[in-house]
């Protein structure tokens, strides 16, 4: 019983904050509904019934501060604010949008970093989907490429490398596992084109890679009659003396 009460005692004391908010924001200034924003943003959950983010007000919130303040200069933050929500809320896609509609439309703003990065965090999320999709990845590696000397100075650049790092070897990954899908098809072809394409991408962990290699040799053995190989598979045991995939290769010869 008295476990009831306390439970009905957090939804009411809950109730009562929220409605405290919902006036707050319709008669505050526009500096205080930003600071409201960012407090229900930044709310660290502590109990099972109080100090959840409330998502609906926020977005009530966000509306109003463009609706209330459409020329001020926390209203440029708009699309951040709801990118944020959006992340938070773990909806990357749309997180990923609404970063990307900021990044477009505020050029010069000085929360342009914060932004890149939490784009790069968005995108870096999504490669565990169970989909397996690439595109994340690859997006990862052009925003990276694209980055200033600025953000490269900034506290987000480890943490971005390591988004880097993760992405590229997610691609290759991928690409030896679909390689090997093709093989066990006969298709050393698509094999081969698979791997050249993420080549192309990331060059160095492709080429350092003792299976990737491999099927790469062997794709091109298979696909063409007229392959050198002696060549190929020497040229092989000579950079990756110790790989296990040798005996395999000298099977072909």
């Amino acid at each position: 019983m008295f476990i009831q009460f306390l439970k009905v005692l957090f939804v009411a004391v809950f109730l009562i904050s929220c409605t405290a908010s919902r006036e707050e924001f319709l008669t505050g200034s526009d500096k205080e509904l930003y600071d409201l924003i960012n407090k229900e943003i930044n709310k660290k959950k502590k109990y099972v019934v109080l100090n959840h983010t409330d998502f609906d007000l926020l977005e009530d919130m966000i509306t109003t501060l463009q609706i209330r303040f459409p020329y001020s200069p926390y209203t440029r933050e708009a699309y951040l604010l709801s990118a944020d929500v959006a992340f938070k809320r773990k909806r990357y896609n749309l997180a990923i949008k609404e970063y990307t509609e900021f990044l477009n439309n505020q050029v010069n703003h000085p929360k342009t970093d914060y932004a890149t990065f939490k784009l790069l965090k968005s995108q870096s999320l999504l490669i565990a989907a169970k989909d397996k999709n690439v595109d994340p990845a690859k997006e990862i590696l052009r925003i990276y490429d694209s980055l200033s000397a600025v953000y490269k100075s900034t506290e987000y650049m480890d943490e971005t490398e390591r988004i880097y790092i993760k992405a590229k070897r997610f691609l290759l990954k991928r690409a030896i596992y679909v390689a090997n899908f093709y093989i066990k098809k006969d298709e050393y072809e698509s094999a081969l084109g698979r791997l050249n394409n993420t080549k192309i991408l990331i060059p160095n962990l492709v080429n350092n890679s003792s299976e990737a290699q491999y099927l790469i040799v062997l794709s091109k053995i298979k696909s063409s009659k007229d392959a050198d190989k002696n060549t190929l598979v020497n040229n092989y045991k000579r950079k990756f003396p110790n790989s296990k995939f040798i005996e395999n290769l000298e099977e072909l010869l």
